[in-house]
């Protein structure tokens, strides 16, 4: 099974993912003569990361991952003729680990608590996006006032318009462009299906803004229009918070096509 890039996975392809990763428990139990506890295990860590709203496609990611390092471990002892080595990091330990490690990420933005349904990924890229608005757009204005991306230009009014409508409000109220999401969720008995859907459309529009927004401000850092240093750093620090949520939400390969 080949290695699956870390998006959001579509509810077909998390169906297909998790067909994938028992049938490699099957492999695995066959080829090596293991037991079928490891698979039902999966079955019951899949199970508790539906009731504890856990990220499915990190799940899933970090599943395939340890599967297939159990079978590239015991490829590697059958290969040396060694004797089996104790696993240093169990399957459920090393699900836990990168879980924990991608929500410690996202946890130095603001959350945003407009529904008790979101998901914490959710309410934190809202608040990230919140952050950008109200901490660097003002500022950012003022560094690019004197070039051709000045805030009346038309490219940074429709960048502004944007992040007004994907930012968090004040009070903590959901953005505009959740507002689809805010109707299924106050809504009962609730449409799960298209609760994901429109969060996953707000991560997209989300992820296509701000690579908008970091390829003009690298353009602008690499023909460096603002002469003084302290203008440059400014600017650095905005390109650095833009480029520190599309890594830590893992929205790389979300641009919109061309």
């Amino acid at each position: 099974m080949g290695r699956m890039p870390l998006d959001k996975l579509s509810p077909q392809e998390i169906s297909q993912a998790i067909e994938k990763i028992r049938q490699r428990y099957d492999q695995y139990t066959y080829k090596f003569f293991k037991s079928r506890a490891l698979k039902e295990g999966f079955e019951d860590r899949y199970l508790e990361a539906l009731k504890s709203g856990t990220d499915v496609s990190l799940f899933l990611m970090a599943e395939i991952s340890a599967v297939e390092e159990l079978m590239r471990r015991e490829e590697e002892r059958i290969a040396s003729d060694q004797e089996p080595e104790p696993a240093r990091e169990g399957i459920a330990e090393k699900v836990d680990r990168i879980v924990a490690e991608q929500q410690e990420r996202i946890r130095k933005y603001p959350e945003a608590p407009f529904h008790p349904a979101a998901s914490e990924e959710l309410r934190r890229l809202v608040g990230a996006l919140g952050e950008l608005e109200g901490t660097y757009w003002d500022r950012l204005g003022r560094l690019l006032q004197h070039t051709s991306y000045s805030r009346t230009s038309l490219t940074m009014m429709q960048l502004e318009g944007k992040l007004r409508d994907l930012a968090s409000r004040a009070g903590g109220e959901a953005p505009a462009a959740l507002s689809r999401y805010l109707y299924h969720a106050n809504h009962f008995p609730r449409n799960y299906l298209a609760i994901d859907r429109e969060e996953k459309e707000y991560i997209l529009e989300s992820a296509f803004f701000l690579h908008e927004l970091n390829e003009i401000l690298e353009r602008i850092s690499e023909s460096d229009p603002l002469g003084q240093p302290a203008a440059r750093q400014g600017l650095q620090e905005v390109l650095e918070y833009v480029q520190g949520i599309i890594r830590d939400f893992r929205l790389r390969e979300f641009k919109r096509k061309r």
